[in-house]
């Protein structure tokens, strides 16, 4: 082979999934819809006639935003792919991998 050769990578797309927001793949478009629900509720809110501090309204319209951000940062962000189901079905079902449980000796084979 030749050394003075410069080897490129043909497909580069090929390998990326893609940045958003700084989340890999498709977890920027939950940050999007999330972002469109809280200007949504800031909207409703700040045009409502409820006695609510403004600082209030900002900090209940950040929410759903800021609860979804977070879900992607600890549960999906550099994390196995299912990391997220398969944690919520251990909390739910318990663990699938649990110490032996001693067994139940036979009836007819003699004890020591």
């Amino acid at each position: 082979m030749n050394e003075t050769l410069i080897y490129t990578d043909t497909r580069p797309r090929a390998r990326s999934t893609g940045h958003a927001f700084g989340f890999e793949g498709n977890l920027g478009m939950p940050v999007i819809i999330s972002g469109m629900l809280s200007v949504f509720l800031l909207t409703m809110l700040l045009n409502s006639d409820r006695g609510m501090p403004i600082f209030a309204k900002f900090l209940l319209a950040s929410l759903p935003t800021s609860l979804t951000v977070a879900y992607i940062l600890v549960l999906r962000s550099r994390k196995p792919p299912r990391f997220d189901l398969d944690l919520f079905a251990s909390w739910v079902n318990g663990r699938s991998f649990q110490p032996v449980r001693p067994q139940p000796r036979h009836p007819f084979i003699p004890s020591r």
